[in-house]
């Protein structure tokens, strides 16, 4: 039989596989299920309302098909001479199927091919029914949330935004990976874990220890501080919280570059040529007329007809107006 303490190592593994986000913790919590139980193999299978659900298997066992499981009915343990369906399971088996909130249903099996499970190496599914329904609803909660910030991470990403917890001295609490290593990697600023950041730009560090200073002071923040190099980057600290705690928030914007983009999306958006998008991607990325014109070998007199084009398709006025429309819109996104 199950001792307390065991039981409870079992239900931990469960959940800390809901909670996690890959395949590893299912693998931890089915090999402890097969030990508790002496079963050879195991799986979680889940029974989405549409389409095939997840599944996590330990072993070689063959188990039943979808279709046996969908038609056994909740919180009671099948052996497997109990399945719905014909012929019998030629081997040894215990199945659990209970519901999991919008998750749907989930069935626990276990599997062996030799004796029969005896009352007492069964009695681990009978355990985790109250808790294996609660184990998937959280995962799937998870899932949405873990989905809902992926999207944010990709938007914010993708406008060059991105953030740093700093504590009131300035070490870094926690950071936006993404962002972090894309600095990293210009070499302007440097993020890591309990110091400060580090500016390669020395008016870069004075503008920030300036800034953290009025914020101790219960000052407004000055200026953003400006990092030199292409393409722009800024740094803004506000007083915030962090899980709770007071914090310093910075707030990170690496301009992104129109020359970045697809250029069939630009063309797309604005209903322009591929010619006319080319120029404009230029303009947009703060080049002058002149600059555009010798750097697509065209002549300056082409380049102004061509941008009075852009202009008209793009319902603007002027290269300010197509810089409005350009940074404001949904270009960047997607």
């Amino acid at each position: 039989m199950l001792g307390q303490s065991e039981n409870t190592l079992l239900i931990n593994a469960l959940f800390a596989a809901a909670s996690e986000g890959g395949a590893a913790g299912w693998v931890r919590f089915l090999e402890r299920l097969c030990a508790a139980s002496h079963a050879e193999a195991a799986a979680v299978r889940l029974l989405a309302s549409e389409g095939e659900g997840a599944s996590w298997q330990l072993g070689k066992i063959a188990l039943p098909e979808t279709e046996r499981l969908r038609a056994m009915r909740l919180d009671r343990v099948y052996s497997q001479i109990d399945l719905p369906g014909e012929p019998d399971w030629p081997t040894p088996l215990r199945v659990l199927k209970v519901a999991a909130g919008t998750a749907g249903q989930v069935v626990l099996m276990i599997a062996r091919s030799g004796r029969e499970f005896r009352a007492a190496e069964a009695l681990p599914l009978s355990n985790l029914a109250p808790h294996l329904g609660q184990a998937l609803s959280i995962r799937a909660a998870l899932g949405i949330e873990r989905s809902r910030a992926a999207m944010a991470e990709r938007s914010a990403a993708a406008l060059g935004a991105g953030w740093v917890a700093l504590s009131a001295t300035g070490a870094v609490i926690a950071h936006d990976p993404q962002v972090a290593a894309g600095l990293d990697a210009t070499e302007r600023l440097r993020l890591r874990h309990g110091a400060r950041p580090e500016f390669a730009d020395p008016e870069a560090a004075l503008a920030f220890r300036q800034a953290l200073a009025a914020l101790a002071a219960g000052e407004s923040a000055p200026r953003p501080v400006e990092m030199a190099g292409e393409p722009p980057v800024h740094l803004r600290l506000t007083q915030g919280k962090w899980q709770g705690a007071p914090a310093v928030i910075g707030h990170l914007r690496a301009l992104p570059k129109a020359q970045d983009l697809p250029l069939g999306r630009i063309a797309g958006d604005l209903d322009l040529s591929r010619s006319e998008a080319r120029l404009a991607v230029l303009l947009c990325d703060g080049a002058s007329l002149r600059e555009a014109a010798e750097r697509l070998g065209w002549t300056l007199e082409t380049a102004r007809s061509t941008s009075k084009q852009i202009y008209a398709r793009a319902g603007v006025s002027g290269q300010t107006g197509l810089l409005r429309r350009m940074l404001g819109s949904a270009l960047w996104l997607g």
